[in-house]
């Protein structure tokens, strides 16, 4: 961190996205240079608009194209597919610009082009007077080579990205490319456009969730008997809430009138983004439909459903999919505030949800409730009204965020509507269930009883740990260990998807939170707070701990005699130490292990080993090679000692130390051979 409290270099998951416009130089054929410039000026402006929406940042414009960052400054957890809506949005508004061009002028050929990749970057400022954040390496590189290989009107996709979005989009491949600076080709892809829903991911199995399932089959009979409820599934990330409502649907879905929405972290410029998906679905509706098709199917499904009331209610409905019914009604809307035309709007939604279910129970479902905005709120909490009246089931699943408008909504109704409400937590698997997983998951033989008892470990019960866990294991070839299987505590080689998530939770954190968490994590899983607080020099270093106490990213383990904190998933730790440069890891493991010296004065033989583990990682590799020829000197189990002298022999290679590989080598050999 540099002096005025801003991050220094950082080593990121970044989805990078170039796109460059075709055509220009014909535009200044036929065109002056100042018509030139306003109208590739925006198309470009657009261009920024449209990576803006979807949480990215552009970082550079380059004449007619742009260079953007999805997760610089901050990660998310979906960043790659937040990059690939915004490459698609970009090419889509390029085919409409381009018509109005060729209209207006005559001109044929403007188009774009894009290139898109996903992977670690190192992010830091660069520049004197005016810094901004840049993102380089392999991963920047690729992309660019992307996009000016990319035909125009087309998306080219990296490995990196395209791992992340095969499930979400289709993808097409496109052999291999050249790279400038790189030894081998890059296999690219060619993003074609999302799934299409009928083709869902195959389920995970469920495993360890009899309780709740039983909780499910009570919520069908009783919505089968009439009566109204209000479902939440509450659970961390990866836990399986989006795998519990599937599994409510297939037990309850043949008993009721079925619609799903689901909140996107991207979406807070949708309002009533679910609700608005679920009467899309009830209607008919695809995406692209002309607004006559719209108009269309609402008065026709909708008005019969409506009956007398449907004149009064079509109009508001017709507003919230974004439709115009008729210029009389549009007159009518302009006397009304906007807190007038909302309430009517959700009034309107909630009229047709009864009539639905008076026909037949109706399962309403809202998938990612965390990430609903205040829209999508109010609307679920006037719909909560109609349980009390109506066969409906709203089922909702949610992350315990207290900051989100997903966990008011469960207060609310908590506090409200505690009679209609039944909550679900989702706790962590257990070992038994965890290793079930595993071998639902994996063909018998694939992978050894090793690997799986490490692959459990690590999840720690948490069902997407153990699938994207597994996938990277089987990607480096079964038993041929990743990184992560090899070391304890040094930056883990974590799963992309895993390492975005985690990552995106610990960039919610303010710049001294996040700070403390990535020198706790130097610290080790459990951490005293003194020494995380001192060596990441918090100015507040009460309030930095009580805001990842309040975050869930460390839990309290003792108070006395000092006060000792833990990371609360193994993975967390290891995600925050991700974020750390190799310089600035081996200078914080170097700052720790002296603290920690002066700590354990009076008792350094007995923690030879965990001083030399902080020293071997730092610049002073001498200091950790002393510490562990002492630990092993002083072992009373032979093949620890083997052990600890191994790990000083291959300290010694690295440090080209003849002298000590000849020591230990000694001390090896005076050890006997292995038992």
């Amino acid at each position: 961190m540099d002096a005025r409290g801003q991050r220094g270099d950082e080593m990121r998951p970044v989805t990078v996205l170039f796109a460059d416009i075709v055509g220009s130089t014909r535009l200044g054929e036929k065109l002056g240079a100042d018509e030139v410039k306003a109208l590739v000026g925006e198309f470009v402006t657009r261009m920024s608009r449209t990576v803006e929406d979807f949480g990215g940042v552009v970082q550079a414009y380059m004449g007619d194209g742009i260079c953007a960052y999805f997760g610089v400054p901050a990660a998310h957890e979906d960043d790659p597919e937040r990059a690939a809506r915004a490459a698609l949005r970009i090419v889509e508004m390029a085919a409409t610009y381009a018509a109005e061009v060729e209209e207006a002028w005559g001109i044929q050929g403007f188009d774009v082009r894009v290139g898109l990749n996903s992977g670690p970057a190192a992010v830091g400022a660069v520049g004197r007077n005016f810094e901004q954040l840049v993102a380089l390496g392999d991963t920047t590189n690729v992309a660019a080579r992307l996009q000016s290989a990319a035909e125009p009107g087309t998306i080219a996709v990296g490995p990196g990205a395209a791992a992340r979005l095969a499930e979400l989009f289709v993808l097409e491949p496109l052999g291999e490319i050249a790279v400038k600076g790189r030894d081998g080709p890059v296999r690219a892809s060619r993003l074609v456009g999302p799934r299409p829903v009928s083709e869902p991911r195959p389920p995970t199995p469920l495993v360890g969730r009899d309780h709740q399932l039983g909780r499910i089959e009570a919520c069908g009979t009783d919505l089968e008997a009439g009566r109204g409820q209000i479902l939440l599934f509450v659970g961390e990330a990866g836990l399986g809430k989006t795998r519990m409502l599937s599994e409510l649907r297939s037990r309850v879905g043949d008993r009721a009138t079925w619609l799903d929405g689901r909140c996107v972290s991207y979406g807070a410029g949708v309002p009533y983004g679910p609700f608005v998906d679920a009467l899309r679905t009830w209607l008919g509706l695809a995406d692209g439909d002309a607004e006559l098709a719209v108009r269309t199917k609402l008065r026709a499904r909708a008005g019969a459903l409506l009956g007398a009331t449907h004149e009064q209610l079509l109009p508001y409905l017709g507003l919230m999919l974004g439709v115009r019914l008729d210029p009389e009604t549009e007159r009518e809307f302009l006397p009304l505030s906007a807190d007038e035309l909302a309430d009517r709007m959700r009034g309107a939604y909630v009229a047709w949800a009864e009539a639905l279910a008076s026909t037949r129970p109706l399962a309403l479902t809202i998938d990612d409730l965390h990430w609903a905005d205040r829209t999508t709120r109010e609307l679920a909490e006037r719909l909560v009204a109609l349980t009390d009246r109506s066969a409906i089931l709203l089922a909702t699943a949610l992350r315990p965020d207290p900051a989100s408008e997903g966990w008011t909504f469960r207060l609310n109704v908590q506090a409200v509507f505690a009679h209609r409400a039944i909550e679900v937590p989702l706790p962590p698997l257990s070992a038994e269930a965890s290793r079930e997983l595993v071998d639902a998951l994996v063909p018998p033989g694939l992978i050894g009883d090793a690997v799986r008892g490490e692959i459990v470990d690590k999840a720690e019960g948490n069902p997407l740990f153990v699938e994207e866990l597994l996938r990277a294991i089987l990607g480096a070839g079964g038993d041929r260990r990743r990184t992560w299987t090899l070391t304890a505590g040094v930056a883990a080689d974590l799963p992309p998807a895993l390492e975005s998530l985690l990552v995106a939770r610990i960039d919610r954190l303010g710049t001294g939170p996040r700070r403390l968490a990535q020198v706790a994590a130097i610290v080790g899983r459990e951490f005293p707070v003194a020494v995380a607080t001192s060596v990441a020099g918090s100015a507040d270093p009460d309030g930095d701990l009580a805001a990842l106490l309040r975050a869930e990213i460390v839990r309290e383990v003792q108070r006395f005699p000092e006060l000792v904190c833990a990371f609360r998933h193994g993975l967390l730790q290891e995600a925050a130490l991700s974020t750390l440069t190799s310089t600035t890891l081996r200078e914080l493991y170097g700052r720790v292990g002296h603290l920690m010296e002066e700590r354990l004065a009076g008792r350094l033989d007995e923690s030879a080993e965990q001083l030399a583990f902080y020293f071997y990682r730092s610049n002073k590799q001498g200091r950790g090679l002393g510490y562990l020829e002492r630990a092993a000197g002083r072992s009373a189990d032979p093949a620890h000692a083997l052990e600890l002298l191994r790990r000083g022999e291959k300290v010694a290679e690295r440090m080209q130390d003849a002298d000590a590989r000849s020591r230990i080598a000694a001390k090896i050999e005076g050890l006997g051979p292995p038992t």
